[in-house]
């Protein structure tokens, strides 16, 4: 009896370790992974590339989308490419700033729209999930805001939270390179 005992007290603690052992190598996989999405409801959104476009009128151009930055460039000299998810603020402030928040008051331009085209440079067609003004009243955006939390010369890190006027709420987060463009290119 006494070497049953043992060896279901064995049997239990080695299954309590392998348990927690588990445990912990998913949560910290969890909690070190940052997913670059955009999150409309119950649906996700992957964002592969982010670009920064500071202008001279005391504003910046902030754009998300799921295509590469060598998707976008090759854009830029005329291919064509489908299916693709953009989303764009405009930002009441010349430049972006680590560690602020900006909240809907200082976005003046805000849209989110997928499964469109970019034909000769140009953005076209598409369905929007969310915007700050347009034609259809649920689709616009109540309350919310961006949090830039570093800006530097090789990274962009930032979350946003948006709630549309039928309730539904909208997350993003982006960490990673980005694209800057200025009005000189």
């Amino acid at each position: 009896m006494k070497k049953l005992n043992k060896l279901v007290i064995l049997f239990c603690l080695a299954l309590a370790v392998l348990n927690c052992s588990s445990d912990d190598d998913n949560n910290s996989i969890v909690d070190n992974a940052v997913t670059n999405k955009i999150t409309v409801g119950d649906s996700d959104f992957e964002m592969n590339t982010a670009i920064v476009e500071p202008t001279l009128n005391n504003s910046v151009f902030l754009s998300l989308t799921n295509k590469t930055q060598a998707q976008i460039e090759a854009s830029y000299n005329g291919t064509t490419l489908n299916n693709v998810d953009y989303f764009t603020a405009r930002i009441g402030h010349s430049d972006l700033t680590s560690n602020v928040t900006y909240d809907l008051s200082e976005i003046s331009s805000l849209e989110f729209i997928v499964n469109g085209d970019v034909i000769n440079s140009e953005y076209e067609n598409g369905f929007s999930q969310f915007y700050n003004s347009g034609s259809n009243s649920d689709l616009e955006v109540m309350s919310g805001s961006i949090t830039v939390t570093n800006y530097s010369v090789d990274n962009l890190t930032l979350t946003f939270n948006f709630v549309r006027n039928d309730g539904t709420e909208i997350s993003g987060n982006y960490n990673g390179a980005f694209m800057s463009l200025d009005d000189e290119e």
